[in-house]
């Protein structure tokens, strides 16, 4: 079997997009899809059906990438909006309005996060912009391997500009293979592009949480909103064809595909609940699963850990393991890892495993512990059964130490004065004082609209 991923940037679709996604899949392709770790799309297929199916995807517009992408999907919290908590300034039409100005494909996985959301995690990208407390403006967290730990910009960056700080980080990362510390990247990056930004008044802390209710039917103001998902992880075309459908008919521009492998449809109006009860119905789709089942993360098209993962949660429903506010992985820690506890391959055949947990037993640590070094499959319940025990017995009513990126060890920042648009903000490419034919690049203001600031930059 093999796979094909479609982009849906910032984990967004349209009703009519998946809707021809499910035609294409059902007419050239196995008539399934699932939902990606990114936020993307996969769309299984027999090698086969392959080469047409990537020409009829191709040909109806969708960005196209291998079981192993090239550019990996933008993840974003646009999903969040108004069913989770939320910066009071950030909007839905914020997001997609970051999204547009992409005009290229990023090779780094970029996160876009509102960081007051518990549903999508902020740090599994390689460079994560999360919402700061000032409007539009953003930290951005660089999580670049060979750069060693994870970093903050020194800077807050203006949202408008993100996708030009995005191909400006890139250009310098590619065009250099001798990049070796985040200081470096930074001065090569701020010496070719000066984008606008502001200092940081409050350092980035995210606190982590556990992950909420994600899948069922829930009521918030005057809406609803539902999270679908199945065992299997697979959508069955047909299914995802009737359910656009009544996205249409009920006037929902948009569907959001999460990392849980479901999606969320929100903004359901409420006297058209019953519709959505009887779509649901004719297609056995169940909801409000227990959280035995959902609180996993999966490798992509992994039929080998599905099967593990459901042989693990029918053993703690037999033995009645509680495992509320625990998460598991199955596969390698890698920056992706959002768990709380990862059940860890030690043979390809997935026979033995080495059982890890985060320390406090809370999302978001860089470090792990080892509970158990190697366990045999049969043993592996009884295993996590008493993890999970311990789990309950740590419990206390203090407060959980918050995760906090230090930006304390990067230079002090310098002053630098520039002429800058008083419109736009943007910085004049020349020293004062500005010709007087002189026009601003971004929003064509005259040299008399530009005036004389100071701004804080690193030496």
């Amino acid at each position: 079997m093999a796979y094909l991923r479609i982009s849906t940037p910032g984990g967004v679709v349209t009703p009519d997009e998946l809707q021809r996604l499910a035609a294409v899949s059902r007419q050239w392709a196995l008539g399934k899809m699932e939902v990606g770790f990114r936020q993307d799309l996969l769309m299984p297929c027999t090698d086969s059906q392959l080469p047409a199916l990537r020409e009829h995807l191709s040909l109806q517009g969708f960005q196209v990438e291998g079981e192993i992408p090239i550019h990996p999907n933008i993840v974003s919290s646009v999903v969040a909006q108004n069913i989770f908590p939320k910066l009071s300034w950030l909007r839905s039409g914020d997001y997609l309005d970051i999204l547009d100005e992409f005009d290229f494909k990023p090779r780094l996985k970029i996160n876009l996060i509102d960081p007051t959301q518990e549903l999508i995690r902020p740090l599994t990208g390689e460079l994560n912009f999360i919402a700061s407390p000032t409007p539009s403006f953003w930290y951005l967290a660089v999580n670049l391997p060979a750069l060693g730990t994870m970093q903050v910009w020194p800077e807050l960056l203006d949202g408008e500009q993100i996708a030009e700080w995005v191909k400006a980080i890139e250009h310098v990362w590619s065009a250099s293979d001798s990049i070796r510390s985040f200081d470096e990247l930074f001065q090569l990056v701020t010496s070719k592009f000066a984008g606008r930004s502001r200092r940081i008044q409050k350092e980035l802390n995210l606190t982590p949480k556990p992950y909420p209710h994600h899948e069922g039917i829930y009521r918030y103001d005057e809406r609803y909103w539902i999270g679908l998902y199945q065992r299997d992880n697979e959508f069955e075309a047909s299914f995802l064809e009737a359910l656009c459908q009544l996205c249409k008919d009920v006037k929902i521009g948009r569907l959001y595909p999460t990392p849980f492998k479901t999606f969320i449809i929100r903004d359901i109006p409420k006297e058209t609940i019953y519709q959505w009860e009887k779509l649901l119905g004719i297609w056995g789709i169940h909801t409000h699963y227990s959280s035995l089942e959902l609180n996993w993360q999966l490798p992509d098209a992994d039929a080998a850990a599905l099967r593990l993962k459901t042989e693990l949660v029918d053993a703690f429903e037999r033995t009645r393991i509680r495992t509320s506010s625990l998460s598991f992985s199955i596969g390698q820690r890698n920056a992706d890892t959002t768990s709380t506890i990862v059940i860890e391959p030690l043979s390809t055949d997935y026979q033995r495993f080495r059982i890890v947990h985060s320390p406090d037993f809370f999302i978001g640590n860089t470090e792990w512990e080892t509970f158990a070094a190697d366990v045999a499959r049969k043993n592996l319940p009884e295993v996590l059964r008493r993890l999970a025990q311990k789990y309950y017995e740590q419990l206390s009513t203090e407060k959980k130490t918050s995760l906090t990126r230090k930006t304390a060890t990067l230079k002090p920042i310098m002053t630098e004065t520039v002429m800058r648009c008083k419109h736009c903000l943007t910085v004049a490419e020349l020293p004062a004082p500005l010709p007087l034919l002189y026009v601003c690049p971004t929003c064509n203001a005259p040299a008399g609209d530009f005036v004389e600031v100071t701004l804080e930059r690193l030496p």
